[in-house]
């Protein structure tokens, strides 16, 4: 059986402690394999009139501060990384990257879990498991 290669890796980030937890994995994993690492942030605001213009002209838009730390320990782990803002609907966003930018894997966390939803796995995260067409790691 031949291994597969990892070598694009998407993590969606949103700043919770289940996208921080995917980071944590997705790091370990980008060493392991010697892979790239994306972080892609999905704003649901629509943005405003100036903003739209700079995104058609292809300018990077402001990055929240959790991007640039992930961006950071890529760095200082050796693992070549990039981030970006995207504007939409979190997890067609997500699909649409994987889908246009070659990725491998996506390593993306699982919504918080209270005792009631204990045996749901976060919308976002669901969705991105039945649409993507690679591989999906849920981290909790």
């Amino acid at each position: 059986m031949e291994k597969q290669q990892i070598k694009k890796i998407l993590v969606p980030l949103d700043g919770s402690k289940n996208s921080l937890r995917g980071l944590d994995k997705a790091l370990y994993l980008a060493k392991e394999h010697e892979s790239s690492l994306f972080f892609l942030y999905v704003n649901h605001q629509v943005p405003r009139k100036e903003e739209r213009s700079s995104k058609e002209k292809g300018l990077r838009t402001e990055i929240p501060t959790f991007m640039l730390k992930a961006e950071i320990i890529a760095k200082r782990n050796g693992i070549p990384s990039s981030g970006r803002v995207v504007f939409g609907d979190s997890g067609h966003e997500i699909v649409a990257y994987a889908d246009t930018h070659n990725i491998d894997l996506i390593v993306i966390g699982a919504r918080g879990l209270s005792t009631f939803k204990k045996i749901f796995v976060g919308s976002v995260s669901s969705y991105v498991m039945q649409k993507a067409k690679t591989a999906v790691m849920v981290v909790k």
